[in-house]
């Protein structure tokens, strides 16, 4: 399970990079932390991220996430004081190891904030809520799960 969960996100990684018209990496943190990848388009983006250590789960944990992500067509870069508000939807999945060992898939939505600095260098801030579903132990526990997160994206191809 673990092994095909990676080289799913590998193929989504692979896939996606040729058609981006613009890139960017970056790395996060809040509620968990980790690094991406970013393909940009003119009003969107898809977000590939590895995120890690489970910072507020006691546990050690590795996952990886997909996100689609789309400006508010209503708004201009001078609307909100410079930030640009954007929304998306995503999915993460990983495995948590500790006190319980298991699978964890995570659909959400997500409200986030960008504010363009000096090229190449941008800050965002995010929430995202959704309903989280975990596997192992011989049980399935299906709750409501939010986040929230910083991070910087460095603009790297356009």
């Amino acid at each position: 399970m673990k092994t095909s969960l990676f080289q799913g996100a590998a193929l989504a990684l692979i896939l996606g990079i040729p058609a981006a018209q613009a890139a960017s990496v970056g790395g996060f943190v809040g509620s968990d932390a980790g690094v991406y990848y970013q393909s940009n388009q003119p009003g969107s983006s898809t977000r590939y991220g590895l995120t890690g250590l489970g910072l507020f789960s006691q546990q050690v944990t590795v996952a990886g996430e997909v996100s689609s992500l789309r400006d508010f067509a209503s708004t201009s870069s001078t609307t909100f004081g410079g930030l640009v508000p954007y929304y998306g939807f995503g999915l993460g999945a990983g495995v948590s190891l500790g006190g319980s060992n298991n699978v964890t898939v995570y659909p959400h939505a997500l409200l986030g904030l960008r504010s363009n600095t000096r090229s190449p260098l941008s800050v965002f801030g995010e929430v995202n809520a959704g309903p989280k579903a975990s596997f192992g132990n011989g049980s399935t526990n299906v709750t409501f799960g939010g986040g929230a997160r910083v991070g910087v994206n460095l603009n790297v191809a356009n």
